[in-house]
Parts: structure tokens; C-alpha cells; sequence
């Protein structure tokens, strides 16, 4: 009869005692998957590295698989390795079977099993031999994901299984571009989205008498997934303490959690989307635009500020409609905000279009976009931003494009500025360039245009 090795599985729990290991809804719904490649976006502490690590520990002591195990850093490695020890030292005696190799790196079993725990990147795997399981823990935070993924699909066999966990870590890298996939259709990887709320002990109790007044966000929230007032409390609390790493380490969206966690240009830009809706244009203020004409799957975007209240007033995006009908509504909008200047970005089609909009009679002022002036740009934009100067209007696909753009220095020392595909950046050029034109003549100019 064979042996029920999960009746006797324990683990640590939160408080750090010892109890059987029961599965909660998250890990039941991992282990019912039984796809070959499995991607799992999670808050933290929710069980998912325990249910992958019993998991294949069970399948380990029925013998003949051949399992890697890899995380990010060390400490999460000897953490995982010591919860599989733990599994099979609790193990009661007369059912547990023989070791015949067991060292820092691998264990093997008397059944022919095989587990190896390694840090991402210093483990050649696929390249030395075959795993029939893979379970990667915090694969968004992977050096060079790209790389060790490589290797590690050569590795696995067709019907071998790979369990890839992690919490977001920016809008860029191999886990992030395997979710859109699926996201976007692609079902070669299959995915579970795990958010914070499905963890049952994420809740603070409300005091005697206590009651919440929601914000928007918040109202919002508690319709969408039915979320309790002791959840809310818990986020509030938990937002407080980490802040714009909140979005990091408890995602509520499977899109969003990518743009908002890692390393944005512009960090969290709290308090910045109160430009308020609905405005008209006021006698004695000065209005200016910022222009950036969009190509082939890019968006063409019309970013308009009020330089006397440095808010944005307008924001129009056009996408795949004729040259001709985008220059119409753009003179459209510039005319009833009266426009003292439009910024346009004068790189390739900018340079056409830019001349029948001056031929319109809009006061257009060509902006080339280079290496030297989009550092400057953008940083024009990024301090009237974090020092509470400007604010903008709530826009869900203004905060997506300003929360995912990424700034890297190339070996030349040059800073290059542009958002992962598949995101856009064409409202960001438009709001840098509109500040641009809202600081001519106002206070100074950071350099010659």
C-alpha cells in the first residue's frame, strides 16, 4: 500500500511554530494546475513557496524525478532548502527513506530522486544534464533571467514541469514578458494571479466603534473584489509602512503591479493626479502644449497646461486615424484653450506635420529630441513632479506611461529615457515637452531649444 507521506508534511508558520501543512485556497488552486509550465504572480508570504516546495518533495519521495530548485539570492536558497530538510526530518522514521548523498548543494534519495538548490546564475543548468522539475523562486528579481532560462528550457523535457513564482520587479526582464503573453492571449505558459487579498490573515480588526471613510481608490477596491473594511485598514497600514514598494511586494493588478513596482523614472508621484476634470479656460492665464506625433503602433498625444496654475488642462491621444483628421483636432483643442505655444516633438514625421500646423496658423515651435536635451527634458519634468509643482489629470493610461519609464546609462555615459515593451511613452514626451513650453518666459530656460 503506498505511503501517505503528505499526512505527515509540517511547516513553519508565521509565528514561527511548528504545524501540519494544510493547504490554503492559493496553494490548492496551484496544485490542482497541472499544466507543464506554470508562471505564479503573488503577494508576499501568501504559501506559494511551500506549496511548490511539497510538491515536489511528495513526487521526490515516490522516487525518479530529477529536481532544481533556484532563487534569487542565497539567503532565499539555504531558506528553501532548509523547509524541504525540515519536510523530510519530520518525517516519521520507519517511513522515511534513505539518503544517499546530502550536502549543501544536493540530496539525493535511495528511490532515485534527485533535488539540487542553487542561486540563480550560479548553476549552469541545462547544460550539464536534465531536470524533470524546476521550481524558480522570485524569478523577476533574477540577474539575468533571460540567460539562465535559456539553459534551463533545454534542460526539461517536454513533460517535465516548471513552477516559475515571483512578486513584480518592473515593467522589463523574462517573467514580466512571459505574463503579458499570456495576458495578451499567449497560453504557451499558463499563470495564476495571486493578490494580496487572497492571503485570509491580510485584515486588521476595526476598534470598537470604528468606522472608514473610503477614498475613491479605496470605494473602488471594496466594489471590484468585494474587499471587507478590515482589509482596507490592513492596506492602509501596509501602504504607509512601505510606501511605492507597496505595489511591489501586494500587486492588485496583474498589468499595473509590473509598471508600479521596480524602478520608474519618476517613482510613485503621490499626490500628482489632482488636476481637476472638467476645467475651462480662464481669462488672464497662459496655456502651452506639448506635442509628440506618433508612429506606426505609437500613439500621437497633445498634453495642454495651464502655465498660470501648472496644471494640465487637456489630454488628447490619438491613435491610427489620417494625418490630416489628427491635425484637425489638435488646432481644434489649441484653439479653444487659446494656446500661447505647442512644443512638438521635430524628430522624423514631426518635421511634416509640424509645418501644415504652422501653415494653420498654430504657434508650433519645433523641439529636437537628442541625447544631450531629453536628459534635461526629463528632468524638468521629473523635479515640477516630486516637488509638487504640477499636478495632472487622472488619467489610467497617463499614470501607466509615467509609472513605466526606465532610465539607463549606456557604456558612454549617455542617460536614455523609454518605456518596456510593449508600453508607450508618447504622453510622457508630451507632458515634458508641455512644462518645457511652461517655463519659457516664465522662470528659465535649462537649455536652447
Amino acid at each position: 500500500m503506498p505511503v501517505d507521506f503528505r499526512q505527515h508534511l509540517q511547516v513553519l508558520n508565521k509565528q514561527g511554530r511548528l504545524v501540519p501543512y494544510r493547504e490554503n485556497d492559493n496553494q490548492r488552486a496551484l496544485t490542482r494546475d497541472t499544466s507543464r509550465r506554470i508562471l505564479v504572480l503573488k503577494a508576499r508570504q501568501i504559501g506559494i513557496s511551500t506549496a511548490i516546495q511539497a510538491r515536489f518533495f511528495l513526487e521526490a519521495m515516490q522516487g525518479g524525478v530529477l529536481i532544481a530548485v533556484l532563487a534569487h539570492d542565497a539567503a532565499t536558497t539555504a531558506k528553501l532548502r532548509r523547509m524541504s530538510d525540515r519536510f523530510y526530518d519530520l518525517l516519521p522514521k520507519d517511513i522515511r527513506p534513505r539518503m544517499n548523498q546530502h550536502n549543501a548543494t544536493t540530496t539525493v534519495y535511495a528511490s532515485g530522486a534527485e533535488v539540487t538548490f542553487a542561486t540563480a546564475g550560479s548553476l549552469n543548468i541545462g547544460r550539464g544534464g536534465t531536470y524533470t522539475r524546476v521550481h524558480g523562486s522570485e524569478v523577476a528579481f533574477w540577474k539575468d533571467a533571460s540567460a539562465t532560462m535559456a539553459g534551463l528550457l533545454q534542460g526539461v523535457p517536454n513533460d517535465g514541469t516548471i513552477i516559475l513564482e515571483s512578486t513584480p520587479n518592473g515593467a522589463q526582464g523574462w517573467f514580466y514578458e512571459r505574463c503579458m503573453e499570456h495576458l495578451d492571449g499567449d497560453r504557451a505558459w499558463s499563470l495564476h494571479f495571486f493578490p494580496w487579498w487572497t492571503e485570509r490573515g491580510y485584515r486588521l480588526p476595526l476598534e470598537p466603534g470604528e468606522t472608514l471613510t473610503y477614498t475613491d481608490e479605496e470605494a473602488q477596491l471594496a466594489r471590484s473584489h468585494g474587499l471587507s473594511p478590515e482589509q482596507i485598514k490592513w492596506r492602509r497600514g501596509k501602504m504607509r509602512e512601505l510606501r511605492h514598494l507597496f505595489a511591489q511586494e501586494y500587486p492588485e493588478d496583474a498589468r499595473a503591479c509590473f509598471l508600479l513596482s521596480g524602478n520608474g523614472y519618476f517613482g510613485p508621484l503621490t499626490g500628482v493626479y489632482t488636476a481637476p476634470d472638467g476645467a475651462e479656460p480662464q481669462t488672464g492665464h497662459r496655456y502651452v502644449a506639448g506635442l509628440d506625433f506618433g508612429q506606426a503602433n505609437d500613439y500621437t498625444v497633445l498634453s495642454v497646461l495651464d502655465a498660470t496654475a501648472n496644471v494640465q488642462v487637456h489630454l488628447l491621444r490619438l491613435h491610427r486615424l489620417p494625418w490630416a483628421e489628427m491635425r484637425r483636432q489638435i488646432i481644434d483643442v489649441c484653439r479653444h484653450w487659446r494656446v500661447r505655444g505647442v512644443w512638438a516633438e521635430a524628430n522624423s514625421i514631426g518635421g511634416p506635420n509640424i509645418e501644415a500646423l504652422v501653415a494653420a496658423g498654430l504657434p508650433v515651435h519645433p523641439f529636437s529630441m537628442t541625447s544631450i536635451t531629453k536628459p534635461k527634458l526629463m528632468a524638468q519634468l521629473h523635479e515640477a513632479l516630486n516637488t509638487g509643482v504640477l499636478k495632472l489629470l487622472d488619467r489610467p493610461e497617463q499614470r501607466r506611461e509615467m509609472a513605466a519609464l526606465q532610465a539607463q546609462q549606456t557604456a558612454m555615459g549617455h542617460w536614455t529615457f523609454a518605456a518596456p515593451p510593449p508600453e508607450h511613452d508618447d504622453i510622457v514626451i508630451a507632458n515634458a515637452l508641455a512644462w518645457h513650453g511652461a517655463l519659457v518666459g516664465v522662470d528659465f530656460i535649462l537649455f536652447e531649444v
